[in-house]
């Protein structure tokens, strides 16, 4: 009877098994392997995905597609003997019956079941042609002609979400925020903060943890009477806003606020906050201070161009190392498209480098627009313009969120609507009187509207 030669390898391998080294190293060194005993490459063949789609109609449409599995490279940890596609496949892919190709020296067998199991029968002989179930783990073992052998344990990772949607989870009512007016949030020490002011003036503190369990935690503050939400800047751990009579407060533990450290600057209102300097307007003009005085600012354009009404500051870090500072607002309170100006430098020249002014153009279509309680978040690589109805009633609350992928020089909604707003926030911004937002080290997006409160992510954010 003729036997083919790999079924008397592989018998041959099973005899060995109660004998063999549980790698295939030789005996002089042990950190070296045989060369006749690994798997060099492993590539996946031709996948299917299931889409979920539209017709032209409107209809829901359902359909597969086919695509390489060559395009999501098989990773071999050779000391490790694992296998595995660090970037995860699409979404809804199946890997129920995949073709894979592998390349090895030696006589490979696999497996499915658990390597705890001592049945020797349930590993079968590798062919190129064999439809292989990847939805848990296989082991693939391979024997040197020795007898010695290894186990890869071979994973197929697919991402169990759709990277261009975001989830979003509603954390309710916040009973404290319900009697207050003019939220500012920011995420301080830790925890998504928000300052709103109380009947008699004074703001109230209200906290919670960044993750979407955990309590509200509320408490009123001192020393805080007459502050302006809208001017709250965070500077290492202290909080700093200015006061509607012209003064600056700080505090360290959010409750207890006191006159800041700084010279008397008449009139003053705070704009802007990098880790060194604090910025400030004043009789018409922009002026910076460390502490020890206040200088005024290097600007490109006339002063009165500075934003007076839904004003906002960001800082962040560019991708070539810079910093960053923009102050984005509008001039008049009827204005329908935004003034910008913007700030970058290199570390320890701050002080040396002056604003420089978004001029506006008329032919820009997509410039950001002045939005009720007017939000921009530094997020997803970029910044996001968010807010209630536009002053010119073309953008209903919450409709779309404008992105800036270029630092404040155009603004578009999502071409594949990744960060699609859920429709109860749109439901609740329809009639919203304060909205507000900020985001966190996480890569989730919050957003408070009124008293109610909404914790996002845009799903590929947070994958590894």
């Amino acid at each position: 009877m003729y036997i083919k030669r790999h079924t008397i390898l592989l018998l041959l391998a099973i005899t060995l098994v109660p004998f063999a080294t549980s790698s295939c190293k030789s005996d002089d060194e042990a950190t070296e392997y045989s060369q006749n005993c690994y798997i060099s490459s492993f590539t996946l063949g031709s996948l299917q995905r299931i889409i979920y789609g539209k017709t032209s109609k409107g209809m829901d449409s359902i359909y597969t597609t086919t695509y390489s599995g060559s395009y999501f490279p098989m990773i071999i940890d050779q000391r490790g003997d694992s296998i595995v596609n660090n970037d995860s496949l699409p979404v809804r892919t199946k890997v129920d019956r995949v073709l894979t190709t592998v390349s090895f020296s030696g006589t490979l067998i696999w497996r499915k079941a658990d390597l705890t199991e001592a049945t020797d029968t349930l590993w079968r002989t590798y062919s190129s042609t064999d439809s292989l179930d990847f939805t848990s783990p296989l082991h693939f073992r391979i024997y040197s002609d020795f007898g010695s052998y290894r186990t890869y344990t071979v994973k197929v990772n697919v991402h169990q979400q759709m990277g261009d949607s975001t989830t979003w989870n509603a954390l309710g009512q916040v009973p404290a925020l319900t009697a207050t007016t003019d939220h500012k949030a920011i995420v301080w020490n830790g925890q998504l903060t928000i300052l709103s002011k109380q009947t008699d003036g004074t703001l109230q503190l209200t906290q919670h943890p960044l993750s979407a369990g955990g309590s509200w935690t509320s408490s009123a503050t001192t020393g805080t009477l007459n502050a302006i939400p809208a001017t709250l800047q965070q500077q290492g751990g202290r909080m700093l806003v200015s006061t509607t009579d012209g003064n600056l407060l700080e505090t360290t533990d959010g409750t207890k606020w006191t006159a800041a450290a700084y010279p008397t600057l008449t009139g003053m209102r705070l704009m802007a906050a990098s880790d060194e300097y604090i910025y400030a307007t004043s009789g018409g003009k922009l002026y910076r201070s460390n502490g020890a005085a206040w200088d005024e600012e290097q600007l490109d354009d006339d002063a009165s161009l500075l934003p007076n009404y839904y004003l906002n500051s960001v800082r962040y870090t560019m991708d070539n190392g810079m910093e960053r500072l923009m102050i984005i607002g509008s001039q008049k309170s009827n204005d329908k498209y935004a003034t910008i100006w913007a700030k970058s430098w290199e570390k320890g020249h701050e002080a040396q480098e002056g604003w420089i002014y978004y001029e506006p153009n008329d032919a820009d279509k997509f410039r950001c627009p002045v939005l009720r309680n007017l939000c921009i978040v530094p997020y997803d690589g970029g910044l996001q313009a968010l807010g209630g109805r536009s002053l010119d009633g073309s953008i209903e609350p919450m409709d779309s969120v404008r992105h800036s992928a270029d630092h404040g020089i155009t603004w578009k909604g999502y071409t594949n609507n990744d960060l699609n707003i859920d429709p109860a926030i749109q439901t609740a911004a329809q009639t919203a009187q304060y909205i507000t937002a900020t985001a966190d080290d996480e890569q989730h997006l919050w957003i408070i509207i009124d008293d109610k409160v909404w914790r996002g992510r845009i799903n590929r954010l947070g994958w590894e």
